[in-house]
């Protein structure tokens, strides 16, 4: 019998651990965790890339809107393909927005609901002396944590990427400042009868090679990165646990 009672009296003090443990992730960790000032580097590394994006699709655009204006037909395609890039700077824009909120929803996410879920279902293992119960609530622990971390290791490895080729992205916004796009009229300006001059194809050909290559390199740090980093975490929990919610 006092064997049974010291028994009873570890399970429910696991229990109120377990259930301690729920209550300062929901109350303490979740709010710290989805806070902003928590993740101030991450939210000003992506605020930066935000403005990067911005200023090379405002380039794209404003330079296609020009070389448009200029009479015959000679520069729409050059005008047609710029105005194609900036479409794709506006998909890595949303990418980047995405990101931005996902760096507080994950903790957020993680902290309220999963880890205290698994608490609950950890509590319930104890009380039923369920095995199962409690391998489905590790497995949802393990999740909700690499839920929080995609969003972090996602960002490091786009940062590196980034400062990477921070010159070549530099180098095209620069590129951009200093572009003028000078025509030849006997009045000096744009009319029907101006022609773009080959010193100004040139340097338009040039931002292009170069908006190009910013944009690929922006593809790869801000869309596919995080896409591997999510692809390679999911596939990790189900190698190493399966299907969590399958009976053990």
């Amino acid at each position: 019998m006092e064997q049974n009672n010291t028994f009873d009296l570890k399970k429910i003090t696991a229990i109120v651990l377990i259930l301690l443990v729920a209550v300062i992730s929901f109350t303490v960790i979740a709010p710290w965790a989805a806070s902003p000032d928590t993740h101030t580097h991450a939210i000003e590394q992506t605020e930066e890339k935000v403005g990067t994006v911005m200023t090379l699709s405002g380039g794209a655009a404003a330079t296609s809107a020009t070389l448009s204006l200029l009479p015959g037909d000679m520069c729409t395609p050059i005008a047609e393909q710029l105005a194609e890039l900036a479409k794709y700077f506006l998909l890595i824009l949303s990418a980047l927005y995405l990101e931005k909120f996902m760096i507080t929803i994950t903790g957020y996410i993680t902290f309220s609901f999963l880890i205290p879920l698994a608490c609950l279902i950890l509590c319930a293992a104890l009380v039923w002396n369920k095995k199962s119960l409690k391998v489905i609530a590790g497995k949802i622990a393990i999740i909700g944590l690499v839920i929080y971390l995609i969003v972090p290791a996602s960002v490091k490895l786009s940062d590196m990427i980034y400062d990477a080729q921070s010159e070549r992205i530099e180098s095209t916004i620069t590129e951009y400042n200093e572009l003028e796009i000078d025509g030849d009229s006997e009045d000096g300006f744009f009319n029907e009868f101006t022609t773009i001059t080959t010193d100004t194809v040139d340097r338009v050909t040039a931002f292009i090679e170069s908006l190009m290559e910013s944009l690929a390199v922006m593809i790869v740090a801000s869309c596919i990165v995080p896409i591997l980093v999510f692809v390679l975490l999911v596939w990790m929990v189900k190698t190493i646990f399966g299907n969590p919610f399958v009976n053990n």
